[in-house]
């Protein structure tokens, strides 16, 4: 019985061993022989990768083709992640450990708590390099590669990044760059990670890459930039402001694509396939640098010396910011826009820090990266009486009979019950017997006080709106479209705007009626009425060229470089891609003999010895006359802002060149602060004096040259007429 149980379970053991090694036999037939290929795939795909290499964005240009940004070759550390996670957690951290210690004593300061950061971010593909270090010495990345045995996993790449050779000059209208963000990369048709195969960006430490200034010309057959926005990855370069951002499309280079075979520790074995990322378009900007330079210098150069002192009223004069613009009539192209602050594109490069951009947005420092040229809005004061002129006479109020006011200094309001009856000049100075082209040269309120007041009692005649319409004509309360993100629309009050506002904070307005005191405040730029510097150059523009108002233009035209080693302003080293035109927007229409009574008021402001920039004028004379119109903005529990828009050459048959704008809230008098500066602005343009704009390479060489250029130029007015 013992026997025969034994031989049982012996005989059943054996079945079982039998069947065990048959299966075992099954599944090596089937891993050799049926499943061998997809084996095989998947060995190559673990040894071969898909490299994504950005190249070098298209460079930014003057009008003059001067470089104004360009892109240089940047050396980075980076983590390659797939070998990391197949090391112990211990060997990583001893990897991680040596490597912040190695970077800190080659004098790039890294955290060890940044680099276990950027191994676990999400943001980036499984296989996608991570930086951690940008713009590292080259002896850093000699380093690393001499020891990349000691480092698995850490990758040194060299990258093609922005330069700025005028450093901060025309920052704002430049832009700046920055890493791409997910919410940029769905706009863009990117995709997220784990939506796609993961791509990465170089091999290891041991064999670096250079995209800098290797990528080919683009196609001839490529003439629009539509099809290459849509290869983004995290990681890849963007426009985040100004030209950057506005021709993103014409600047993103066309990226490349490595296939390349890595051993298991990462190290490349060899280049499979390779397609060169392809240059990025040049942009040819309207300004000229050296405009732009002067602009910037004497306006920061005036900001800086009024700050702390007080008016004549004891107000302090803080001057936070301010800006010019510089248009060219006959075509809408902006010449110089300089805003200050201003700020160095160049701390962007790499990202910026927590610490800068909170710096960059505290309103103690002026806010350095608004535009206020085209983001900042301001009471225009009396630059707006341009528009009420204009209302005067296309409306058919203004006649003959009703075109001449004695104007006593004060003007009590028609039809008005109470103590707020009376609204005066500025200072209450008299003007006496004035018509409109005296009205404006003198800058006399109680005129155009007046002229508000009737227009509000004969709404039946004239409509509730005859200034507001005026001054959209020629641009105000709505966009100019300059091809610039963030542009501020400014304010044209209106009564159905008020009623609208009152219904939805009541708690802001005493009550929701227009009356005549809005109109009154209205036609002098008070109230509530609000315009950029950018709308008051495109407006003056308008008039000066005789009532054409144009789009307002920051680009000339797009080329394509041929050979990145030569002159880029060479026409036989670019082709030209497109050519942007003057876009008319509108026109406005004035009779003759009205628009001459305009102009002669205008005329006047610089040139009559009763203007009020007469006396700045005289001081900074340009080559030729110019007319304008001095502005001061009344602001509660602050300094006045000072304003001045005007044109040249003006009176001498020679079509308008150069129409200019100049703002600096808390500064003071229109006609002692943005109009000297102005004259002082324009004095050497008018006359063919610019100095060349300095390159950061020359600023020891150019320093001495700019001061005695500004001491040249005069000093400025300190007293004479308050508007």
């Amino acid at each position: 019985m013992d026997t025969d149980s034994t031989h049982v379970r012996l005989s059943a053991i054996g079945i079982v061993a039998i069947s065990l090694f048959l299966a075992l036999f099954m599944r090596l037939w089937f891993l050799q022989g049926i499943d061998r290929q997809a084996f095989e795939a998947a060995s190559v795909s673990n040894r071969v990768r898909v490299i994504h290499e950005e190249g070098p964005r298209g460079r930014i240009l003057d009008r003059n083709g001067k470089i104004l940004v360009d892109s240089e070759t940047s050396i980075v550390v980076s983590l390659d992640r797939e070998p990391l996670r197949k090391m112990k957690e211990s060997e990583r951290n001893t990897v991680f450990v040596s490597l912040a210690d190695t970077l800190q004593q080659l004098g790039v300061p890294t955290k060890l708590s940044l680099i276990e950061k950027r191994f676990a971010d999400l943001r980036y593909a499984p296989q996608e390099y991570v930086p951690i270090a940008d713009d590292v010495d080259p002896s850093v990345e000699i380093y690393l590669m001499e020891r990349a045995e000691r480092y698995p996993g850490i990758i040194v790449e060299r990258k093609a990044i922005r330069s700025y050779p005028y450093g901060n000059l025309a920052a704002h209208l430049l832009g700046y760059v920055g890493e791409i963000n997910e919410k940029e990369l769905v706009e863009r048709g990117g995709k997220l990670p784990g939506s796609e195969s993961p791509a990465t960006t170089a091999p290891s430490a041991s064999a670096p890459t250079t995209t800098a200034g290797t990528g080919s010309a683009k196609g001839s057959t490529a003439s629009d930039s539509g099809a290459r926005v849509t290869d983004y990855r995290l990681g890849d370069s963007i426009g985040k402001g100004g030209v950057e951002r506005s021709y993103e499309a014409d600047l993103r280079a066309v990226p490349g694509e490595r296939t390349i075979e890595v051993n298991a520790k990462g190290d490349l074995v060899d280049v499979l396939s390779l397609e060169s990322p392809v240059v990025g378009d040049d942009i040819w900007l309207t300004i000229d640098i050296d405009l732009q330079a002067h602009a910037e210098r004497l306006l920061a150069a005036k900001i800086q010396d009024l700050r702390g002192r007080r008016d004549k009223q004891n107000n302090r004069l803080n001057a936070p910011q301010g800006s010019v613009v510089i248009e060219d009539p006959q075509n809408g192209q902006i010449l110089a826009m300089a805003s200050y602050p201003d700020y160095d594109p160049s701390v962007t490069v790499n990202g910026i820090s927590q610490e800068q951009w909170a710096a960059f947005n505290d309103p103690n420092s002026g806010l350095p990266l608004v535009n206020w040229a085209l983001q900042g809005a301001y009471a225009p004061g009396s630059t707006f009486k341009l528009y009420t002129a204009f209302a005067g006479y296309n409306s058919g109020y203004l006649n003959g009979g009703t075109e001449v006011v004695n104007d006593p200094g004060v003007y009590t309001i028609e039809n008005c019950k109470g103590d707020k009856c009376e609204v005066r000049n500025a200072g209450s100075t008299p003007h006496g017997t004035v018509n409109m082209a005296r009205a404006l040269t003198v800058s006399s309120d109680v005129y155009f006080y007046k002229l508000a007041d009737k227009f509000w009692n004969l709404t039946d005649q004239y409509g509730p709106t005859p200034i507001q319409d005026a001054a959209a004509e020629f641009g105000l309360g709505s966009k100019t479209e300059i091809p610039l993100a963030g542009e501020n629309p400014g304010r044209l009050p209106t009564p159905a705007s008020r009623k609208a506002a009152f219904e939805a904070r009541p708690d802001l307005f005493m009550t929701g009626d227009w009356r005549s005191g809005d109109n009154i405040n209205t036609s002098i730029g008070q109230g509530d009425v609000l315009a950029t510097p950018l709308q008051l150059v495109n407006s003056y523009a308008t008039f000066a060229n005789g009532g054409t108002r144009y789009q307002p233009q920051i680009v000339t035209k797009v080329t394509r470089p041929r050979d990145l080693t030569l002159p880029a302003n060479d026409p036989a080293n670019y082709e030209l891609i497109r050519q942007v035109e003057p876009v008319v927007q509108g026109t406005v229409q004035i009779q003759p003999d009205q628009y001459g009574k305009i102009y002669d008021g205008l005329l006047g402001v610089t040139q009559s010895a009763y203007g009020t920039a007469a006396a700045s004028w005289q001081a900074s004379k340009t080559a030729w006359p110019m007319a304008g119109k001095t502005g001061t903005a009344q602001v509660s529990k602050k300094a006045d802002t000072s304003l001045f828009a005007a044109w040249g050459p003006a009176g001498t048959g020679v079509p308008a060149q150069y129409a200019i704008s100049v703002v600096i809230p808390e500064s003071g008098f229109g006609g002692e602060v943005a109009a000297p500066l102005a004259f002082r602005i324009m004095a050497p343009l008018s006359f063919g004096a610019l100095l060349p704009a300095c390159p950061t390479s020359d600023q020891d060489a150019c320093a001495a040259a700019a001061e005695q250029a500004a001491s040249a130029s005069g000093n400025d007015v300190t007293s004479g007429a308050p508007d």
